[in-house]
């Protein structure tokens, strides 16, 4: 198991250094293929969350080919791709507190930890609220049409949906008044460090060290 610290040290590292090129390098998916193979048995699930982030992958590279920009185009693909993957792969199976631990253990200021915490969290609530309105909809039998009657429908599950997020973030408000939080997360146990840790960031490295064998685009 990867630990969240090392998986964000290897995330942002990786993140940056493909980003930074305007080529794409073979070596630059070894820790790609490495994760792949650690991750296997997984790597189904994965490939699901990935084929719906490609929707607005796919936004951005029609863009480029509208303006005929085609290797902009497969390097936009292929880099966001990359990167999305490898985020994916490394935080299988990770909570969003152990993300959060994660990054307290690499001394981040306790302020940012808990805004990433408590903004996580609250997406997850937004979510959680928006399939529990989908699914009464559902129940009553409401079917979209281009009319006035479901655009008011929408209008008013928008505006109970704003309702709510404001009382769960009053709720949430509350919560951590009575609970005396005093702006840090507490971890319960630290995670600790393992041969995968040090095999993928040191192949995080090696990748973005590595000129040879490169395609240009």
């Amino acid at each position: 198991m990867i630990s969240s610290s090392f998986g964000l040290i290897s995330t942002i590292l990786y993140s940056f250094g493909l980003s930074f090129f305007n080529e794409v390098y073979l070596s630059l998916f070894l820790p790609t293929i490495l994760l792949i193979f650690i991750q296997k048995n997984a790597l189904k699930s994965i490939l699901k969350k990935m084929l719906f982030l490609n929707i607005f992958i796919i936004i951005m590279v029609l863009s480029a080919i509208i303006h005929k920009e085609y290797n902009y185009a497969l390097l936009i693909a292929l880099r966001a791709n990359t990167i999305i993957l490898f985020a994916l792969l490394i935080f299988h199976k990770k909570s969003l507190f152990d993300i959060a631990s994660g990054m307290q253990t690499l001394k981040l200021p306790d302020k940012l930890v808990s805004l990433f915490f408590f903004v996580g969290k609250f997406i997850i609530i937004i979510k959680q609220e928006f399939n529990i309105t989908k699914n009464v909809m559902k129940i009553r039998n409401f079917k979209s049409k281009t009319n006035l009657f479901s655009y008011k429908v929408y209008a008013n599950v928008i505006g109970m949906l704003i309702v709510k997020c404001f009382d769960r973030a009053e709720k949430l408000k509350n919560s951590m008044i009575l609970r005396n939080f005093q702006g840090k997360i507490y971890q319960n146990k630290k995670e600790k460090s393992s041969k995968e840790d040090f095999l993928i960031l040191f192949s995080v490295l090696l990748s973005l060290s590595i000129q040879f064998g490169k395609v240009s685009l």
